[in-house]
């Protein structure tokens, strides 16, 4: 990601460093890793396509999902306005790039019934579908932890797996917002749509990767996700 951020114009950079990205360490599950993830992906997909101003593509990454701060459930919204009204990125963009800036990141949202207006909105929406299966994990049980505190470790996790199908499994929502080839995202689709398959053998799979989590050492970034044979749930859960 290096030689396209030296792209970017510094003042930028420098701006969306100070002000903008540390404001991400305030939400659990979307920290500034993912936040980097996601404008690596979008600059990645960027340099490949004509007339694309990667100043915007930036600047859009990096607001997509500030609105959490505020609410959850309308972030696409609230961070599009949030844009908006930010005073220092109108001395570096015009008010029609300020337009499509902020409609790109109202647009970037999987759920949404419709396609992004831009191509930028089809960017960074597709920028911010992860390959990664360990982040995905993490993002997913921190935030049901932080939205159903009274669920049963057995609760939390079901509830992740029904979120996960509902969401990537082929025909699915946020398997269709993927604007531009990707091998990676469909290797990620089959893997997801297997660990998913049964109750059983999810719980199993988020239980051992959870250990591994949150012991000492090894980090979960280092444990590798596999697909064990089913294993029967806790009475609970039956």
């Amino acid at each position: 990601m290096e030689s396209s951020l030296k792209k970017i114009n510094p003042a930028i950079r420098r701006y969306i460093g100070n002000e903008i990205l540390p404001q991400y360490q305030q939400l659990k599950g979307h920290a500034n890793t993912h936040i980097t993830d996601v404008i690596r992906r979008s600059l990645k997909i960027a340099e490949n396509l004509d007339n694309i101003n990667l100043n915007m593509v930036y600047v859009i990454a990096a607001y997509h999902d500030l609105g959490r701060l505020v609410d959850n459930e309308t972030h696409h919204l609230e961070s599009a306005k949030m844009l908006r009204a930010d005073q220092t990125l109108k001395t570096f963009f015009s008010p029609v790039e300020i337009k499509t800036m902020a409609e790109a990141v109202e647009d970037h949202r999987a759920s949404l019934p419709h396609d992004p207006r831009s191509l930028y909105g089809k960017i960074v929406s597709s920028a911010d579908r992860s390959c990664d299966i360990t982040e995905i994990l993490i993002r997913a049980y921190d935030y049901n932890k932080t939205l159903h505190p009274d669920f049963t470790e057995e609760e939390t996790i079901e509830n992740i797996r029904l979120v996960l199908r509902g969401k990537y499994i082929p025909g699915a929502y946020g398997a269709k917002k993927m604007y531009f080839k990707n091998p990676e995202f469909e290797e990620f689709l089959k893997q997801v749509d297997d660990i998913t398959s049964t109750p059983e053998k999810f719980y199993q799979i988020q239980t051992e990767f959870n250990r591994h989590r949150f012991a000492s050492s090894p980090s979960a970034q280092n444990h590798k996700i596999t697909t064990p044979k089913p294993t029967q749930l806790p009475q609970s859960e039956k």
